[in-house]
C-alpha cells in the first residue's frame, strides 16, 4: 500500500473518532468502550478526551500526508478533502439513526428505546418539585407503551428527589419529541430550581 492511501486510512479512523451519532454521543467513545478502554484518562467523564485527540492528530497527519503525496496529481486535493469531511460530519448522524432503525426494527425490548436532547427546568413549592422536560426518543421497534421519569445527573447525589413515572404510548419505527411534565417529592430539603441539560431518564417497557 502506498503512502497516500496510508494517510486517506488516517483521515478516515480520524473522522470516525471526533464524529457524533445521532444522539450527539461521541462515536470514538463507542469505539473505545467496545475495546475495553475508557476514554477520558480520568474516567467518568473527566481529564483528557483521547477519541478526540487521537482523532485530530491523525486527521493533521492524514491531511498533510496526503497532501503531499496527491497534489501533484490533484491540485485541488486540499479543498476536497475538506469537502468531504464536511459532508461525513453532517452525514454521519443520519447514517448512524439509519442503521439503528435498521438492526433493531423488529426489537420489543428496552435496547430498542434511545433518549437524545433532553433539557428539564425545576421549580418547587416547598418539596413539591415539577420538572418540565423535553427530549427526543428514538423507538427503533415494536415498543407501544413505556414508562419514563428523570433521573438528576450524579454531580446532584446531594439533592434526593423521587420523580413519578409516566406511561406514554409510542408509535413504532418513529423518532417522536416529547414535552412532558413530571411531579416528584424531595425527600432532603426543599426548594430545588434550576435547568439542567443532558437529563437522564429511566424507562420501563410497558408492550401490550
Amino acid at each position: 500500500m502506498k503512502k497516500g492511501h496510508y494517510s486517506l486510512i488516517a483521515i478516515i479512523l480520524g473522522l470516525f473518532l471526533v464524529s457524533q451519532n445521532h444522539l450527539k454521543h461521541s462515536f470514538g467513545d463507542s469505539i473505545f468502550k467496545a475495546f475495553g478502554f475508557s476514554p477520558w484518562t480520568n474516567g467518568q467523564n473527566s481529564g483528557l478526551h483521547l477519541p478526540v485527540i487521537i482523532g485530530i492528530i491523525l486527521l493533521i497527519m492524514g491531511y498533510i500526508g496526503a497532501v503531499r503525496y496527491f497534489r501533484s496529481r490533484y491540485p485541488k486535493i486540499l479543498s476536497r478533502l475538506v469537502i468531504g469531511c464536511i459532508v461525513f460530519f453532517l452525514v454521519f448522524p443520519f447514517i448512524t439513526e439509519g442503521v439503528m432503525f435498521l438492526v433493531k426494527y423488529n426489537s420489543s425490548g428496552i435496547d430498542s428505546i434511545d433518549i437524545s436532547s433532553s433539557k428539564c427546568s425545576f421549580k418547587s413549592e416547598e418539596n413539591i418539585v415539577t420538572a418540565d422536560c423535553s427530549f427526543t426518543l428514538f423507538n427503533y421497534g415494536e415498543v407501544d407503551k413505556i414508562a419514563i421519569n428523570p433521573i438528576l445527573p450524579n454531580y446532584l447525589d446531594d439533592v434526593d428527589i423521587k420523580f413519578e413515572r409516566i406511561v406514554i404510548p409510542l408509535d413504532k419505527h418513529i423518532r417522536m419529541t416529547f414535552g412532558l411534565p413530571f411531579k416528584g417529592i424531595q425527600r432532603n430539603g426543599s426548594g430545588f430550581t434550576g435547568s439542567i441539560q443532558e437529563v437522564g431518564f429511566e424507562v420501563g417497557i410497558n408492550n401490550n
